[in-house]
């Protein structure tokens, strides 16, 4: 979300020195005709101070819920003067009709709490929720408030209870990944650490992508910095396909203010590798350049990164593409690149030039901004086009989402205007081309908008659009009206669901010869695909010390994951074989799993 006290220098000016050869972009967006369909907004909660970011999913056991942070309120040059607020919305009768439940209040002192994370932090088989936290200007003013809390569902009358993994940082932290990133069987934490610095100098910011290895215990390691770049919303994914995973992101801190920063990646990802030396760190990463803040050469500018993220099936089943958004303000900034929903498409080699195509309107900054606009008396962009109002510290777009918003059976894209202060949408056409849509009604301003999320939350198979607003304190669903449905069938999947695919571990043992060597064939049943899956091996001896004795990578395929090794036994006691789940992609992962067997020497 654009922050309401930034004050970017316009210092880039001579970026419009460059040829117009080298600003001018394609775009597959269509002119504009009647919305393919029309939408009714259904108010969730109207008091949410300063309502920020909005996930949606399964909480609670068998129930679509909504988790939405409040920053709370602001003081002088925007900054913070307390704590914000979490909040989880539990379904009742009907789209209007949820019950809040607290996840803490503003006693919390979690300053600015942005994007949740829903994940099972303490493998007990629900959900608990990891908060970042932080202002990016606050440690400007002095203080060191960001924070990474997870907050464990106990499924009591007061349900969550507060776990602390960072606090009294001067970093800020916007959104993580909980994931099992080094491969030892339990799930680690990548994240972005920001800091504004001087609101009117962009050339003192500071940005760290930032690993916290998991440990036993639900606790994490402090944060090992894999490199100064990264944004705000990192994903983790493996880029190039060689299965380990790296990091993708976009970047809106860091990237300079002016025509010498033209070259500053804005949006890129870090690939894996291994500099030989145990545990990560940033010699283990290279940072690969997708795009630019301006254009260079061939490399296409983009102006600041907002988001980037995997979309399956956006381009046909079985696709999975990279769409993006940046964060730019053509009114207040005419020498960058306007406001854009982007396509990224990979080489055979994604070391190399991705392309880029504009899926949003315009693809150029034109038409331009009437004075009317510029000097505040319009709140709104008299046009279609997304336009950030003309104010310091104000850009767009901001967050995105996907699913079948038109109920036509293919993906399309829900989008937060976010400075614009208006919603979008964009329609897939058959074609291959786009079309983008006002999802608000004429006139409204909803603001810097959190959410974007694409969810069935009454179960009649029809998606619902999520989003909150920090301008209006308010969380909101936007419902197809009227509903229509689309038969198709039931051997056709045409819209993807997140799914969870439940593990299971077994072991079987064969001993060998006098030496009484045993060998442990360990077979995982999990989601299909990704990389090979780890399995943690642990002894508890009957008098001892528990000793962890290896890390066993068990490859496969068709959810099916298998591996072996052999060892002597010396004492009874138990062996415990763990696996801590993987994260896929944003559609599909798969859980936990764990199986003891005894050891009687």
């Amino acid at each position: 979300m654009s922050h309401p006290s930034r004050r970017r220098r316009t210092t880039l000016l001579a970026l419009a020195l460059l040829p117009a050869s080298l600003v001018t972009v394609t775009t597959s967006a269509s002119a504009a005709p009647a919305p393919a369909a029309e939408f009714t907004r259904v108010n969730v909660d109207t008091g949410i101070q300063g309502a920020s970011f909005t996930v949606v999913g399964e909480v609670f056991d068998g129930e679509q819920n909504l988790v939405t942070s409040g920053f709370g309120p602001l003081g002088a040059m925007g900054l913070p003067v307390g704590g914000g607020t979490l909040q989880v919305y539990r379904p009742k009768a009907n789209l209007a009709d949820w019950r809040k439940v607290t996840v803490f209040d503003a006693s919390a002192n979690i300053i600015f709490p942005n994007q949740p994370t829903i994940s099972d932090v303490d493998g007990d088989g629900d959900a608990d929720l990891i908060v970042p936290g932080g202002n990016f200007f606050d440690s400007f003013a002095g203080n060191a408030r960001g924070s990474l809390t997870w907050w464990e569902n106990t499924g009591a009358s007061t349900p969550f209870v507060r776990h602390d993994i960072l606090t009294g940082q001067t970093w800020s932290y916007h959104g993580v990944q909980h994931v099992d990133f080094d491969g030892d069987g339990i799930r680690d934490i990548i994240t972005v650490g920001e800091q504004g610095g001087n609101p009117s100098n962009p050339a003192d910011d500071q940005v760290q992508t930032q690993f916290l290895k998991g440990q036993p215990g639900n606790t994490f390691a402090a944060p090992v910095s894999l490199g100064n770049v990264g944004g705000s919303l990192p994903v983790v994914y493996d880029v190039d396909g060689d299965g380990e995973l790296d990091i993708i992101t976009s970047q809106y801190f860091d990237v300079g203010g002016g025509p010498m920063d033209a070259g500053r990646a804005t949006f890129l990802w870090l690939e894996r590798g291994d500099d030989g030396v145990p545990g990560l760190s940033a010699d283990d990463f290279t940072p690969r350049t997708i795009a630019t803040l301006g254009q260079t050469g061939t490399v296409r500018g983009v102006g600041m990164g907002f988001q980037i993220r995997p979309v399956p099936n956006f381009r046909g089943p079985g696709t999975v593409s990279w769409i993006g958004t940046n964060h730019t303000n053509r009114c207040k900034q005419p020498f960058l690149p306007s406001e854009q929903v982007l396509e990224f498409v990979p080489p055979a080699d994604p070391t190399q030039q991705w392309a880029l195509t504009t899926l949003s309107t315009p693809a150029t900054s034109a038409p331009a901004c009437p004075p009317e606009f510029t000097d505040g008396t319009l709140p709104i962009f008299p046009g279609d086009d997304i336009t950030s109002r003309a104010s310091n510290g104000q850009g767009a777009p901001g967050v995105f989402g996907y699913g079948d918003v038109d109920g036509d059976g293919d993906i399309d894209l829900v989008v937060s205007g976010d400075g614009d202060r208006r919603l979008f949408w964009i329609e897939q056409l058959a074609n291959g081309k786009t079309l983008q849509h006002t999802l608000t009604a004429p006139g409204e301003e909803f603001g810097q908008a959190g959410g974007a999320a694409v969810a069935d939350l009454d179960g009649d198979q029809v998606d619902e659009l999520v989003f909150s607003s920090f301008d209006r304190n308010a969380l909101a669903i936007w419902r197809r009206t009227p509903v229509v449905k689309v038969e198709v069938p039931t051997t056709v999947t045409n819209t993807v669901k997140s799914e969870t695919v439940r593990s299971a571990l077994s072991v079987s043992t064969k001993r060998k010869g006098k030496a009484r060597k045993t060998t442990y064939a360990v077979r995982l049943d999990a989601a299909t695909g990704g990389p090979a899956r780890r399995v943690k091996v642990v002894f508890d001896p009957a008098r001892g010390k528990t000793k962890v004795l290896r890390t066993l990578t068990v490859r496969g395929k068709n959810g099916d994951f298998a591996g072996s090794f052999t060892w002597r036994p010396t004492r009874r006691g138990t062996l415990r074989f763990t696996y801590a789940g993987t994260t896929l992609s944003p559609t599909l992962r798969d859980t936990a799993a764990r199986t003891v067997v005894k050891v009687s020497r």
